[in-house]
């Protein structure tokens, strides 16, 4: 549901469930990470080294799946997968590529070759690469075709030297119920963005987590045989109602809860997102709002320390040194 206006936003996905070499193994719960969230930062602003990894630091006691939307170099983001490979090697990597008609297979293969380059050359990290996010007909992202797309799957997986790593694209909603059957034979697990909150469903008597997972199970059903991941899910801590969805830290933090207690019923979930990104205000008043830790790197309510799938054990974890670069 994100918008990534420009080729440069990316997003991060952590997990952690046990990884075994560059595949994942059952269940896990993710969170996507912008790195555009201190103070004037927006898509295309140059996110230094030491950020990053700092970044990585605050997120690693808690998720160990890394899921990128961009290897976009102008703003540094094609070193995330070497910078997590160097200082916390335990993180897996969805390696993200930005899709529009202007960047693609048919036109400019230059996110295209850069995220093939990152997942041949970091084959124990990159276990996936993802090909688009909501970037078809009716999507808030600049539109390609669904044939388009298609060609630019097989680009990649044409071009990858380790045959473990999967390629996909990650589709909205309605992209997932419009085109998902015609990407199906093209994409190795399918990925779904699900937002219960905008359906304007409400956090009370577990009715959106309850939506979340009617809609998963709608979609395993729809595409039996393959796996299917959400994408991205969450709930905003501020911002206008949408309906009976109300934004509040309480609401987020019940949400993120009963994610994590109910993962077993969902299967893979990536939660948006790490932390509050105020650029987002472009999207609408609540898009700056998503982060489980503030703008400053501060949490927002007690994290869950994942003990395995079901868990419910949350709690603050002491404070940590932020690592150098």
């Amino acid at each position: 549901m994100r918008s990534f206006l420009v080729m440069s936003v990316f997003s991060v996905v952590v997990a952690t469930f046990l990884v075994v070499s560059s595949t994942l193994a059952g269940p896990f719960i993710g969170i996507n990470y912008g790195p555009f969230h201190l103070s004037g930062q927006n898509p295309g602003t140059q996110i230094p080294d030491s950020q990053i990894i700092s970044d990585l630091g605050i997120i690693a006691p808690y998720f160990t799946i890394i899921k990128t939307y961009g290897c976009d170099r102008a703003s540094n983001l094609y070193n995330v997968v070497p910078l997590a490979t160097e200082h916390y090697p335990q993180l897996k990597i969805y390696q993200g590529v930005y899709e529009s008609p202007t960047y693609n297979s048919f036109a400019n293969t230059t996110f295209l070759d850069d995220a093939i380059t990152l997942a041949n050359t970091y084959a124990n990290t990159v276990s996936a690469v993802v090909v688009g996010n909501e970037c078809l007909p009716g999507d808030s992202n600049p539109a390609i075709s669904v044939d388009q797309l298609i060609a630019d799957l097989q680009y990649v997986k044409s071009k990858l030297k380790n045959g473990s790593t999967k390629v996909t694209t990650s589709l909205s909603y309605q992209g997932a119920q419009n085109y998902g059957q015609q990407l199906k034979p093209y994409c190795d697990l399918m990925l779904v963005n699900i937002y219960p909150f905008y359906g304007g469903v409400s956090i009370d008597n577990d009715a959106a987590i309850t939506n979340l997972i009617q809609a998963y199970n709608t979609f395993n059903q729809q595409f039996n045989g393959k796996q299917v991941i959400i994408g991205e899910t969450g709930w905003p801590s501020a911002g206008s109602p949408d309906g009976n969805a109300i934004p509040t830290v309480a609401n987020e933090e019940t949400f993120t809860r009963q994610i994590f207690a109910n993962a077993n019923q969902l299967g893979s979930t990536f939660i948006f997102e790490a932390f509050d990104e105020a650029w987002l205000s472009v999207q609408n008043d609540i898009g700056p709002h998503w982060g489980l830790w503030y703008g400053t790197g501060s949490p927002k309510f007690a994290l869950p320390i994942n003990k395995g799938v079901g868990s419910e054990d949350w709690k603050i974890r002491p404070v940590h040194k932020k690592p150098k670069p």
